[in-house]
Order: structure tokens, then C-alpha cells, then sequence
């Protein structure tokens, strides 16, 4: 693969050649799963009817499909594209010290509004306030935390 790029124009040797086309296929991946979500997911959590089990299910749905590609399937920071990532790595999830705070609010902070300075690009253009507060579940149950009673049921109309 490194011969490919070094044989392609401007790849391998230019400065920047390789992380410039791992930079452009990690917004490509991003813009079309944003696009996509947009016309495929349904609005909100789905068949829970707000219930522990049915957000967290929403979540671990979501973020199969969004998430894993960076995160890893175990929220461990291992997904597939996590290793061609410029700056800081994926955070592990599974982590007892969350970085950018454990509270409900700042969690779903982080998965709405990003975090500057890395590559964890905010979803609040992707996805809706109840799906992201099945994610922020989801978080707590990928760590083995019990889920704050404020995202086990549907946000309040």
C-alpha cells in the first residue's frame, strides 16, 4: 500500500501526501454518513417508548453505524480508521477518566459539538437531540457506568 502511494503523483514523498488523503477520505466518510443519516435514520429513539433498554438499544444502534469506525465496536478508540487519524486518537471509551467530563450534559456536549483541536467532529447536524442523548446512554453502558436517570427516557416534549 505505501509503494501505491508513493507511486501516486504528490503521494508518499510530498509533505503531507499521505495525511492529506487520509484527511480527505475521513471527511468524505463523515459528510456522506451525515448525509445518509439524515434520510435513514428515524427521528428520535425508536420502539424504546423512553425505556433504560430501548435509548441505550437506540444508542448502541447509532453508534454501530457512526461511532465504530473510529471508537471500535468496544468503544476501546480501535476502530478501523482510528490508526490513519491525524492528532489525538479516538478517546477509549471504556476509560474510567473521561477527558472531557462524565456528566450527562457535557457527554452530550462532546457528541453534539465535537471536540476542537481533534478529529471528533460534532453530530448535532446528523443527528436529533434524542438521538443523541441515546448515544450519551449508550457511553455510560459501553463503560460499564450505570446510566444517568436523565437519559433512560425521551426527552420531554
Amino acid at each position: 500500500m505505501d509503494d501505491d502511494l508513493d507511486a501516486m503523483p504528490g503521494g508518499g514523498s510530498a509533505a503531507g501526501g499521505r495525511g492529506f488523503l487520509i484527511a480527505g477520505a475521513v471527511v468524505a466518510v463523515l459528510v456522506v454518513a451525515a448525509i445518509a443519516g439524515r434520510s435513514l435514520m428515524p427521528p428520535g429513539p425508536g420502539g424504546g417508548g423512553g425505556s433504560t433498554e430501548g435509548v441505550v438499544a437506540e444508542g448502541k444502534r447509532l453508534f454501530e453505524s457512526r461511532c465504530s469506525s473510529c471508537h471500535g465496536n468496544s468503544g476501546r478508540g480501535d476502530g478501523p480508521i482510528a490508526q490513519g487519524l491525524s492528532g489525538p486518537g479516538p478517546g477509549d471509551l471504556t476509560d474510567d477518566d473521561w477527558k472531557h467530563g462524565d456528566q450527562p450534559d457535557q457527554v452530550i456536549a462532546v457528541i453534539a459539538k465535537g471536540i476542537p483541536g481533534t478529529q471528533m467532529a460534532g453530530w448535532d447536524s446528523a443527528f436529533d437531540e434524542g438521538q443523541i442523548r441515546a448515544l450519551a446512554a449508550y457511553m455510560y453502558r459501553l463503560a460499564g457506568r450505570e446510566v444517568p436517570e436523565e437519559l433512560q427516557r425521551e426527552q420531554a416534549e
